[in-house]
């Protein structure tokens, strides 16, 4: 008996081992094909459609160069009049140089295919379905910070989409208005408590233009003040995007996303605090949305009631909410996040580029101050028809952002083998939209493309691009950027009355280093030297 027991032990004993061994070889065959087999197959596929890039290397991909790129893009500053391309998105701008128009190259063992022809580009960007957003394959941290309207994809945007557009209709950017202008002089008034005898002062403007920004965002979209909780937030998600582009360095281990670090323990607390205060406004609004229960259901609406308004109707009818409540509220966290920090980011840098660049360009400072005198005099309060008038404003805005883009590229993933072109993409491929470089393409803008010249949109876009839809600094097609009109508002309210009230010029110890981050930012900040005019 004793013997029968010692033989069965040792069977299972070997099929334990065999059985590990088996698991053992199939995971690293998972391993092998993931990261040798599956790349290589792809690169022959892809070199067979007159694609071409750097081969594959193991594990890493394109790392190596792309670190090294960056690395000498950044040590130095360059000229205010140089392309800001090499400096931003240097590796891009070398593969297309080495490779053509249209090339791959390689996140650690993912392929993706770098699209530059404008055609090609707005067929990506209206076909939103084949070629979808690519947060869900990113790393953890981006989607901690990005999320609601933008993370969506198929009818559950369409939903949102469609909730969300009256928050940005014609009547209610009128009405923020007078809010654009009481914040602008918040800010205008600070920097005149600085000017010195000379009636002069040296201000970064950088981090006063954010909090104009973090207080629109919050006066005009949420009916929120914007206070030193308010503040912390912002800087939170700003910390996070941060975050997320040091977790996306091309030296970090292909899957270390999903190992445990102090990057990610310090993300996940930043974005619990923001979720904490974001919470504690929303669950205000339910109280006091009870207490004013006969309101209309538009009346006097801010974005925060657009996104709360299912939970409204719910409560309005005597339902139940509770199993409903957690994921209207998960949604309304996710919502509130991203139009914050998209509403903070995207305005503060095209003002402070605007500032810059019209630092630079005295003449068009100059130009766009006589229009503002001539239509708003020096005291008379900011309308919007008064706005809209002004087209030597709105002009330079728009050449601001052909120049600095709020983002340099767009990415996609394909989620079904297609057809794009004369390129067969296969299925799970990333693909990557230069925006800048499309913004700077000589073939499209003409020889001066880089050069600051706003009456180039004097007909308008189209006109500017030679008859060619590329001008894309909110995307294109059905997602394009629904605060893109809020944004321009923004930024035309801010540099009229700015120009009524200062004139300005680079600061002593400027110096011009675009930086991209998640957005493009100046690297050193951006001191000014300010005059006050009256």
């Amino acid at each position: 008996m004793l013997k029968y027991n010692d033989y069965y032990y040792y069977c299972v004993n070997i099929a334990s081992w065999v059985l590990g061994l088996a698991a053992a070889v199939v995971w690293l065959w998972k391993i092998v094909r993931w990261a040798w087999v599956e790349p290589r197959r792809m690169e022959a596929f892809l070199r067979k459609q007159g694609l071409r890039g750097n081969p594959y290397t193991f594990l890493f991909g394109d790392a190596n160069e792309i670190a090294h790129l960056y690395r000498q893009a950044n040590a130095e500053p360059i000229d205010p009049s140089d392309d800001i391309v090499p400096r931003v998105m240097p590796f891009i701008k070398k593969t297309i140089q080495t490779y053509g128009k249209n090339a791959f190259a390689w996140i650690g063992p993912r392929a993706r295919i770098i699209i530059s022809e404008p055609e090609l580009m707005r067929i990506v960007l209206n076909k939103h379905k084949t070629y979808q957003k690519n947060f869900r394959v990113s790393n953890k941290i981006i989607r901690l910070v990005v999320g609601g309207l933008v993370y969506y994809e198929g009818d559950e945007w369409k939903r949102s989409r469609m909730k969300l557009n009256p928050a940005f209709h014609l009547e209610k950017l009128k009405q923020m208005v007078p809010a654009m202008q009481s914040c602008t002089e918040n800010i205008l008034n600070q920097w005149k408590s600085k000017i010195g005898g000379d009636g002069t002062c040296v201000v970064d403007v950088l981090h006063y233009l954010e909090d104009y920004s973090g207080t629109m965002v919050s006066k005009s979209l949420f009916h929120a003040t914007y206070n030193d909780e308010m503040r912390r937030n912002f800087h939170y998600l700003r910390d996070l995007t941060i975050m997320t582009d040091t977790a996306s360095k091309p030296l970090n281990f292909p899957g270390s996303e999903y190992f445990p670090s102090k990057t990610k323990r310090r993300a996940k607390e930043m974005e619990k605090e923001v979720r904490r205060s974001f919470t504690q406004m929303i669950e205000q609004r339910l109280r006091d949305r009870r207490r004013s229960s006969s309101r209309g259901p538009n009346e006097g609406a801010d974005l925060l009631d657009f996104i709360l308004d299912e939970l409204y109707e719910l409560e309005r009818r005597n339902s139940r909410v509770s199993n409903n409540k957690r994921k209207i509220m998960e949604e309304a966290i996710a919502q509130t996040k991203l139009f914050y920090f998209a509403g903070f980011d995207t305005t503060s840098n095209l003002l402070v580029w605007t500032m810059i660049t019209l630092a630079i360009h005295h003449n068009w400072q100059a130009r766009a101050r006589e229009e503002v005198l001539q239509v708003l005099g020096q005291n008379k309060a900011l309308t919007h028809h008064d706005l809209n008038e002004l087209k030597i404003v709105n002009m330079i805005l728009l050449e601001v952002l052909r120049l600095y883009p709020p983002v340099m590229e767009l990415s996609r993933v394909v989620e079904e083998e297609t057809q794009l072109g004369n390129l067969r993409i296969p299925k799970g491929v990333l693909l990557q939209l230069p925006i800048a470089m499309l913004h700077r393409d000589p073939q499209i803008w003409g020889e001066d493309a880089l050069e600051f010249r706003p009456d180039r949109f004097a007909e308008g876009s189209l006109k500017a691009a030679n008859g060619q839809a590329a001008f894309l600094p909110f995307s294109w097609g059905p997602r394009i950027c629904i605060g893109q009109n809020f944004a321009l508002l923004e930024g035309k309210a801010f540099v009229a009355h700015l120009l009524r009230t200062f004139s300005f010029e680079l600061g002593p110890t400027y110096l011009h280093a675009p930086y991209a981050a998640f957005t493009v930012q100046p690297q050193f900040g951006a001191p000014l030297l300010l005059r006050k005019l009256y």
